[in-house]
């Protein structure tokens, strides 16, 4: 506990070298570790993949040569020349000399073709039912007996061979260790017909060099061994034919083991297996354990190196560390605690732009800031007091407006003035509404009722020239709206609408529900519009218009701004005068109008209203 203590009051300059030294040397020790006392078994897991990609590809190019020849013997099965060649006769009464010749030279093309293409391709052997023989490839000789029964056993399917050695006939000796196809070829149209055979040998050599070129490590070693040990392919030509020496190996790949490790002569080998597929074939690939870590050693310095130089990166680091970041702190540490003692000469030096840089600019700014408040600490004081007087003088005038005008209605009925009494009841309603508490979305009913006082003083300015209706169906009392959106419009047709007096100017205003929305139509029998009705839609609905229709445009502007674009003011055709039409969504709370502005998309915080 003390040593924590005192460990926490440490300067940042020791604290910071010993974090420092402690990322450096724990990293680098645990490499260390990891080197020496792991790095068998990382290069043995690359080994691994690495021999057990390259047999994948082995096992690809096998089956890919194995399933070459198998179609070629299919082929023959279907070809109507190959089965003419077995069964035409080919002396005496109804033989053809000519057409088996024709398909004697046709099949050896056939085949020829082959066998100059696939290296691996050693020799070819038909006979037919019919006594004809054709031989292709190099004359060999040797004793087939084995496999001609196996294949006459098998009835038309494939048998492939075990490897066996056949010799090279003529002048030339040799021999050639041989893997073959052999198949009989049953009639096309009653397979328990045979009809000849087929026999297609491939030269293990030319095949093992096939299979693994490009993916035989040259320290590795393969195998290509049936299930009870039998070496069907391998880089030593004499183990091949034989059974495997090494037990252990048999016994692992009869027991279905794909990694394993065996002892040859003192010496420890690493062995990866892949199962042939669809055969019982397998193939192993083996490597030395000294091979392997003969690879490690240059890895190994390799890593002594990086150390190294991970040391010195890391002296350098915390060189630059100090001189950069704990340095330009312990010096704002320092002018910090100047401040403190009311020293506003307190400045940092700034060397650079990086956060370090601006955190002094920063300190720099602030002192000066602090100096200028303080400098100026008693005028703000002032103007918060005036401010706050103002503020409670704005929300007593207000209730005085309302006293005064109750006030000069109940001294105009004490007159008996009642007209003039009506007239001051109208007005104050319509202060009250137009305040409404500093709300901007009132009651529908409430909206109604200004536009109906507003028409009442406006009547009684103008007599039996104006007629006015306010229709509203009922169950939207309730349904929000914004203040004073009505006014407007009733103002526009008294002052455009109405340029040559009738004998009756008439106003309808009326609202109603329309699925989702609430309906406003204002109507009069004035001059209607200066302009078609598309042109004057476009007039009033474009927010960059300043020329006229200030009013329409800015009521406009309220409604799409607070309730999205599906909602506004539009101008509607009509036989006479002007027909104005209000959509807004039917809401009745706060929280209803949230979630449809949600909905349709507006971002409500921007929204020039806020209905509480």
């Amino acid at each position: 506990m003390k040593n924590g203590v005192s460990f926490r009051h440490w300067s940042l300059r020791w604290k910071s070298i010993l974090i420092l030294l402690s990322l450096i040397l724990i990293p680098a020790l645990t490499i260390s570790l990891l080197v020496y006392y792991q790095s068998n078994s990382i290069l043995e897991k690359q080994v691994i993949e690495r021999n057990e990609q390259n047999l994948r590809h082995i096992e690809s190019s096998l089956l890919g040569v194995m399933e070459e020849v198998e179609e070629l013997s299919s082929y023959i099965i279907y070809s109507q020349e190959f089965r003419q060649y077995f069964t035409l006769p080919v002396e005496g009464a109804g033989s053809h000399p000519e057409e088996m010749q024709r398909l004697r030279d046709h099949i050896r093309g056939f085949f020829t073709f082959h066998l100059n293409n696939k290296p691996y391709f050693h020799s070819a052997q038909i006979e037919g039912v019919n006594g004809s023989q054709l031989h292709l490839g190099e004359r060999i000789s040797g004793d087939e007996t084995k496999w001609e029964e196996a294949a006459r056993g098998e009835l038309g399917r494939v048998v492939w061979t075990d490897p066996y050695v056949l010799t090279r006939s003529g002048w030339e000796t040799g021999e050639y260790t041989i893997v073959s196809l052999f198949r009989i070829i049953n009639n096309l149209y009653d397979i328990t017909e045979p009809i000849g055979n087929v026999r297609i040998r491939l030269d293990e050599r030319e095949l093992f060099s096939h299979i693994t070129s490009g993916y035989l490590h040259p320290n590795d070693d393969m195998i290509l061994m049936q299930e009870e040990g039998l070496v069907l392919s391998h880089r030593n030509a004499d183990l091949v034919g034989n059974r495997f020496t090494n037990q252990d190996v048999v016994q692992n790949v009869q027991d279905g083991a794909t990694l394993f490790q065996y002892e040859e002569d003192g010496d420890v080998y690493y062995a990866v297996v892949r199962y042939v597929t669809g055969t019982d074939l397998s193939l192993i690939s083996t490597v030395k354990e000294e091979f392997i870590l003969n690879e490690f050693q240059g890895m190994r310095q390799t890593m002594h190196m990086i150390m190294l130089v991970a040391g010195g990166i890391g002296l350098v680091a915390i060189v630059g560390f100090m001189l950069t970041i704990i340095k330009p702190i312990t010096e704002l540490t320092k002018e910090t605690k100047r401040l403190e003692e009311g020293d506003f000469a307190a400045r940092v030096k700034v060397r650079s732009r990086d956060e370090i840089g601006q955190l002094g600019s920063r300190f720099n700014n602030a002192v000066s800031q602090i100096q200028r408040l303080i400098e100026t600490k008693y005028k703000l004081e002032i103007q918060n007091k005036e401010s706050e007087l103002n503020a409670l003088q704005s929300q007593m005038n207000p209730h005085f407006l309302y006293n005064t005008l109750d006030m000069i209605r109940w001294t105009a009925r004490l007159e008996n003035a009642f007209e003039t009494g009506k007239s001051i009841e109208h007005l104050s309603k319509l202060f009250r509404i137009s305040l409404s508490q500093g709300k901007l979305c009132i009651p529908l009913k409430d909206e109604l009722a200004y536009v109906q006082s507003y028409l009442d003083l406006q009547k009684r300015r103008l007599g039996n020239q104006l007629t006015f209706s306010v229709l509203m169906e009922a169950g939207i009392e309730q349904s929000l709206t914004l203040k004073l959106i009505l006014q407007p419009l009733v103002e526009n047709s008294l002052r455009h609408g109405f340029t040559e007096l009738k004998q009756t100017n008439t106003i309808t205003i009326r609202a109603y529900r329309e699925g989702a929305y609430v309906v406003i139509d204002v109507l009069d029998n004035g001059v209607g519009f200066h302009m078609d009705v598309d042109t004057f839609n476009h007039v009033v609905q474009d927010p960059d218009r300043r020329e006229r229709g200030f009013a329409l445009r800015n009521t406009h502007q309220r409604l799409i701004k607070t309730f999205g674009f599906t909602c506004g003011l539009m101008a509607m055709e009509t036989d006479e005068g002007a027909h104005i039409r209000i959509r807004m969504p039917f809401i009745e709370s706060e929280a209803e109008k949230k979630r449809f502005v949600h909905e349709e998309g507006v971002n409500y915080e921007h929204t020039d209203a806020n209905c509480r």
